[in-house]
């Protein structure tokens, strides 16, 4: 009944609806974590509105409710879209769908600002189109919720439904986990994680319990994985039965610790967590939700270089991570492009720490030292060969087919998103040869008169839409025209 304030109900719908509004917020950033925090804070939502029973207010929160939910697969999308992922339109389709689902007998189903979300569910048809939605749910104001009608108690104190009369215990209940967040050495945790091998990391977990099952006295999260001599490098953690009653939050360190370097072109360790109550006979089950997936690189670029520059082959690494996703890209392709970037990576470092090309240097000579350097490396050799004839054109050098287009900027300083223009010669060119992905390394030689900054910004990675297709275009710049350090400060 409404005859008094539930001041209770009020303070865990009005926290859960903070923790929807702060995870809507950052929903479409190019973060994994960020959508996870989404999924976490709908099943938190939806769980406290469970113990509602119906009502005009109540159904304001449901239609909501209801809303923020079909728009976490639509931020998964964009996501999906973002990192180049294989069959990304299965997110906007499970939206559409589950918008086309909601019965129109249920109370909330008339609620004016649900009924016009839908029609921009149904309308949808572009990413961009997103962060309209996303506004339009940030500004949906709700009611104060402190008059609230709950479900039924039975006599152990749970909320039932009332159902013709009848009040029938629930002896048992289903218990999520839901892993919010990772943490290595107070840093969260990101799609792919770089970790030394043989360096110990201070790997922190955070995990919400919704319920905790009647009888279990602690909960346990192990790492698993395909290997199982791998188990062992990623800590377990153990959690005894906190007192009160639920939710839980409930956080753990332990130590990290890749014990075998990998190779550059292997993928990277691959961790799945697992939560088990140690008695489960009464609990329906334990739901297990949110990030708790690590994939952990274990590259030593020190006794394993790929460029000689232990930033940039660190920036190399995340670049291959990327491109790894992007679909069509063949696997021998990539791993050569990245035998590629190393040199170039190496040419770009040199050029910043020797200061190898000076002001006005041609095209010509740019191209000729670049073969020198190239060449001179014994994973590139022979298979560097130059003016190969594709698409009725000649390419400045390619590598097992990969193109390499060589140019030179005199004028002022550009960064890689500026080079666009060549985008397209080079795109024709990979085309031409049967690839997918291009390179495109410009040295720039523009007076300068102040730093530019560091070679990571100056290695990006652009997708290039030619007609139907796209072809991946890898831009390497290479600085030069840089006067004497203690010119600076003259």
């Amino acid at each position: 009944m409404k005859s008094d304030p539930n001041l209770e109900i009020f303070r865990r719908v009005f926290s859960s609806r903070i923790e929807v509004a702060a995870a809507l917020e950052g929903a479409l950033k190019p973060s994994q974590p960020e959508i996870e925090l989404l999924k976490v804070a709908c099943l938190n939502f939806e769980a406290v509105l469970s113990e509602l029973d119906k009502g005009a207010v109540e159904d304001q929160y449901r239609a909501y409710c209801t809303a923020v939910s079909i728009f976490t697969p639509l931020a998964e999308w964009k996501h999906s879209v973002r990192n180049a992922v294989q069959d990304s339109q299965r997110f906007l389709s499970s939206a559409k769908l589950r918008s086309s689902e909601i019965d129109p007998s249920l109370s909330f189903a008339a609620n004016e600002r649900l009924v016009i979300f839908l029609e921009k569910i149904e309308c949808l048809k572009e990413v961009g189109e997103l962060t309209t939605i996303q506004r339009y749910l940030k500004c949906w104001s709700l009611p104060l919720l402190l008059f609230s009608n709950l479900r039924h108690r039975n006599g152990q104190g749970l909320r039932v439904p009332n159902l013709n009369g009848s009040s029938k215990k629930l002896e048992k209940l289903e218990s999520t986990v839901a892993f919010l967040k990772f943490d290595i050495d107070g840093e969260p945790a990101k799609n792919w994680n770089y970790l030394k091998p043989g360096t110990a990391y201070d790997l922190t977990v955070e995990v919400r319990v919704s319920h905790w099952p009647k009888g279990a006295g602690a909960l346990s999260l192990r790492p698993v994985t395909i290997d199982v001599r791998e188990q062992s490098w990623l800590p377990s953690f153990k959690f005894n039965e906190p007192k009160g009653g639920g939710p839980f939050s409930l956080t753990g360190t332990g130590r990290a610790v890749l014990e075998v370097a990998q190779s550059f072109g292997s993928r990277p360790y691959e961790f799945l967590y697992a939560a088990e109550f140690d008695d489960m006979s009464k609990c329906l089950d334990v739901a297990v939700v949110g990030h708790r997936r690590l994939l952990l690189e274990g590259v030593d670029v020190v006794s394993d270089p790929l460029s000689g520059f232990s930033s940039v082959d660190r920036h190399l690494l995340s670049i291959r991570n990327r491109l790894r996703a992007y679909p069509g890209l063949n696997s021998d392709d990539l791993s050569n492009a990245m035998i590629v970037l190393g040199g170039l990576g190496n040419i770009a470092g040199q050029a910043l720490k020797d200061a190898t090309f000076e002001v006005g240097t041609s095209e010509r000579a740019f191209q000729k030292k670049s073969t020198e350097i190239l060449r001179s490396r014994s994973d590139i050799g022979e298979g560097l060969q130059g003016h190969l004839e594709a698409a009725g054109g000649i390419t400045d050098l390619t590598f097992r087919n990969i193109p390499i287009e060589l140019k030179v900027e005199h004028r002022k300083t550009l960064f890689p998103k500026d080079f666009s223009n060549f985008f397209n010669q080079t795109a024709l060119y990979a085309i031409g040869l049967g690839k997918r992905i291009g390179i495109l390394s410009v040295l720039d030689v523009s007076p300068k008169s102040t730093p530019v900054g560091i070679i990571e910004d100056d290695i990006q990675v652009f997708d290039h839409q030619v007609g139907h297709s796209s072809v991946v275009i890898v831009v390497v710049v290479v600085r030069g025209g840089f006067p004497k350090p203690s010119s600076y400060s003259r």
